[in-house]
């Protein structure tokens, strides 16, 4: 189906901040990836570096759940499109700041210390992105059209992971890093900070202007006193622990294949940081082109087909990761290939995680139990270091994201099947029984 002008702009607007909301994450495990030097003594051993990293990493999605209960009050009280504003706005100021940190030659350990707090309260600020302009989007759009428009939104996850690779990239050609005294390590990673602060603040300016609140919202009889106690209350509490436990899936996936694969590349290929930049600029670009192509799936079979395959897609993702970890493939091309594989295959999810989300909870909470439902499931599996430094006790490490794969395959599997099939759900109505409905 043709889409209306507003629901053009609606999804163009959600998959921006997508955009910027993913380039935030992965900020600290591209751009930064090199220049850790920066914050960290030279004495660190290696698990202590990779637990502080996953520490910088997993503080942003830790504060997710905080903010998409205040973003998500607000988007389901004052509007989504405000929410949104307000959200990016102050995640755009909270990287601008992050850019401008000393280092550990200047203020000891105190300056990752800033860091994690920063990316933090950056966090609080980002759970509200998706929180009110993923609903937005899907409120603008008509039904068939739905699952793809969740694919176009989702990529602007793989964008932003081509782009902070490329601007990384760039950046190493003229400030390179090696030495804690190298121009990349002591200002080159703060390019990339600063770029993410500007989009930010140009997304929210532009947002504001360009985009209309949803009928839905507009129409909705009921505006809920506490949306968040409602959320918790009631027949919606099932559809959050349903939710929660499909979530969860994804994001243990999610870091297994994406997260932990770029600071390995070095170290299982021997490739250079260019070269590492390079391969992870094509492998992303193939997701970006199957995002929507995923999103239209689901709405040809179904969500709830849609995520069990997703999760079985994720089991066969471990043979490729442990080809990959054990160092069999080390050429350029073979190491592309491989992690284009496996991040296709572990994050297919993505593709109609806008949609399905929406679709489970009815318009007066709708921003609360999507920002609820997807930030409270980022907690348990971003602290995926410290649970591969447990399993290294029982297997090598380089082996233990497999086990992370496999938990995420089984959440998803279980948590699709436990809930309802929500293509045609009535996004103006109570969605759980207009699915049921169907």
């Amino acid at each position: 189906m043709k889409a209306s002008h507003h629901e053009r702009r609606a999804v163009t607007g959600a998959s921006a901040g997508f955009f910027i909301d993913m380039f935030d994450i992965y900020l600290p495990v591209i751009a930064l990836a090199p220049a850790m030097a920066y914050f960290t003594p030279a004495s660190l051993g290696d698990a202590t570096k990779a637990i502080l990293a996953g520490l910088i990493f997993a503080s942003t999605l830790i504060a997710r759940p905080i903010g998409s209960i205040i973003f998500g009050w607000l988007g389901d009280r004052i509007g989504r499109k405000k929410a949104t504003v307000t959200a990016v706005a102050g995640a755009g100021v909270m990287t601008g700041l992050m850019a401008l940190l000393p280092g550990y030659q200047t203020m000891g350990i105190a300056a990752v210390i800033l860091l994690i707090i920063l990316r933090f309260i950056g966090g609080i600020f980002l759970g509200g992105e998706y929180t009110g302009a993923v609903p937005l989007a899907m409120e603008h759009s008509a039904r068939p059209n739905r699952g793809r428009n969740a694919g176009l939104i989702a990529l602007g996850f793989p964008a932003s992971y081509v782009a902070i690779s490329v601007l990384t990239l760039l950046v190493l050609s003229f400030a390179p890093a090696g030495s804690p005294n190298s121009a990349y390590v002591q200002w080159g990673w703060r390019i990339a900070f600063a770029v993410g602060a500007i989009i930010s603040i140009a997304f929210a300016i532009a947002y504001s202007r360009g985009i209309e609140e949803s009928a839905a919202w507009k129409d909705a009889k009921t505006k809920r006193a506490n949306p968040f106690k409602e959320l918790l209350s009631g027949p919606n509490r099932r559809p959050l622990a349903q939710a929660f436990l499909l979530m969860t899936g994804v994001w243990f996936s999610s870091n297994a294949s994406i997260v932990v694969l770029p600071p390995t590349i070095a170290k299982t290929t021997g490739l250079s940081p260019v070269q590492t930049s390079a391969l992870l600029i094509i492998a992303f670009a193939a997701v970006a082109i199957a995002y929507p192509l995923f999103g239209i799936l689901s709405q040809r079979i179904g969500r709830r087909a849609f995520f069990v395959l997703c999760g079985i897609s994720s089991f066969f993702a471990i043979p490729l990761f442990v080809l990959f970890a054990s160092g069999s493939v080390r050429s350029f091309w073979g190491t592309t290939a491989v992690v284009a594989s496996v991040a296709l295959l572990g994050v297919p999810a993505f593709g109609a995680i806008g949609a399905y989300m929406s679709e489970r909870f009815p318009v007066s909470i709708r921003a609360t139990g999507y920002g609820v439902g997807y930030s409270l499931a980022l907690i348990i599996p971003s602290f995926y270091a410290f649970y591969m430094a447990g399993l290294s006790d029982f297997m090598p490490i380089h082996l233990t994201p497999t086990v992370l794969l496999a938990i995420g395959g089984a959440c998803m599997i279980l948590g699709a099947l436990w809930g309802p099939e929500t293509k045609n759900a009535e996004l103006g109505a109570n969605p759980t029984e207009a699915a049921n409905a169907h």
